[in-house]
């Protein structure tokens, strides 16, 4: 059973695209898309099928990193706002 962190990243409880989806990223991904689609008109079909490969594994790499990060952040997160409320606690003592 996923944890209910792992199922956020997944999109099972909010869909990731509604809020990584800024000016910034959309820019880098069109500059991608453009600049791939130059250099796969330079390379023949043997080195598009190698450079394909290449993608797909770079990109199940990516989202490996991305899910790890992501739920790191979270973990720390909570354990920044439990030190946060813990001493909240003491001060009002």
């Amino acid at each position: 059973m996923e944890s209910i962190i792992e199922q956020l990243f997944n999109g099972e409880i909010d869909s990731y695209e509604n809020f990584c989806q800024t000016d910034e990223y959309i820019k880098a991904t069109s500059e991608v898309i453009k600049v791939e689609g130059e250099f796969q008109d330079l390379i023949n079909q043997e080195q598009r099928e190698v450079y394909e490969r290449l993608l797909d594994i770079k990109s199940e790499s990516s989202v490996i990193e991305s899910k790890i990060h992501f739920v790191y952040g979270f973990k720390i997160g909570f354990k920044l706002a439990f030190e946060l409320y813990g001493e909240n606690q003491n001060n009002q003592i």
